[in-house]
């Protein structure tokens, strides 16, 4: 898979885990389980207080349920819930859970091979990597309140994960996107035919003789025309960067 394209299916990996994180937010009770039980039905809450706003309460409900998932679900490491909630499954569920989705779907839309799998869930977890340490280096900058704002935002890491907080979600993208990875090479691995799985090449008859129609012929010495990687006979895709072999 291309550089390029690793970055596109990184861009809207990272709008899918927003999508899917409303899913643990507003179904599983993520905020319940991560609290242990102090902070319940905010979801609940939240849609209540939606139904007040009238046009788009509903919306803006939603919306807020699907950004408050994402930050709890990059500041939580996956160790954290083995380590201090060994017992509660639906916790590491709710963690886990969104990586998987938003890994195997993106591995499904872009990925052709395993190797394309993992590295679209990577950058996933690269991108928003750099994201929250960029905003958490950049939030003290602000004139007046951006010390005192770092200072609340690492409280509240400290006391919710015991880790400062670009520790905490570095772990937590780090761990979640590791687990998802797995299961984007696995569906890369699905779309992906490996050797001798790709269809014969047709043949032509030219003055007695038969040559191979497929371009680029796959002998030892066919060349990738997106990568320049060495193409295996039969392979449908590149091994390499994931184009398809014409």
């Amino acid at each position: 898979m291309g550089f390029g394209r690793v970055v596109w299916t990184g861009i809207v990996g990272m709008i899918f885990l927003l999508l899917t994180s409303w899913v643990s937010f507003s179904l599983l009770d993520l905020t319940g389980s991560v609290t242990g039980g102090l902070i319940t039905n905010l979801n609940a809450g939240l849609s209540a207080l939606g139904g007040l706003i009238p046009g788009f309460g509903g919306f803006l409900s939603i919306l807020a349920s699907m950004f408050l998932g994402l930050i709890l679900i990059l500041l939580f490491p996956i160790h954290w819930c083995l380590f201090y909630r060994p017992d509660d499954v639906l916790l590491i569920i709710s963690v886990i859970l969104p990586w998987i989705l938003t890994c195997s779907l993106i591995a499904a839309i872009g990925a052709h091979s395993p190797r394309g799998g993992i590295h679209s869930s990577l950058a996933i977890g690269i991108g928003y990597i750099i994201i929250t340490l960029l905003l958490y280096f950049l939030i003290p900058l602000i004139p007046g309140i951006g010390s005192i704002i770092g200072g609340v935002i690492d409280g509240l890491a400290s006391g919710l994960t015991d880790l400062p907080f670009a520790l905490a979600t570095f772990t937590a993208i780090l761990e979640g996107c590791l687990v998802g990875a797995v299961f984007g090479g696995f569906i890369g691995s699905l779309k992906y035919k490996g050797i001798g799985g790709g269809k014969a090449p047709k043949a032509k008859k030219i003055k007695g003789t038969k040559i191979d129609e497929a371009e680029p012929t796959l002998d030892s010495s066919a060349l990738c025309k997106n990568c320049g990687a060495k193409l295996i006979p039969g392979d449908d895709f590149c091994t390499n960067c994931g184009s398809k072999v014409k």
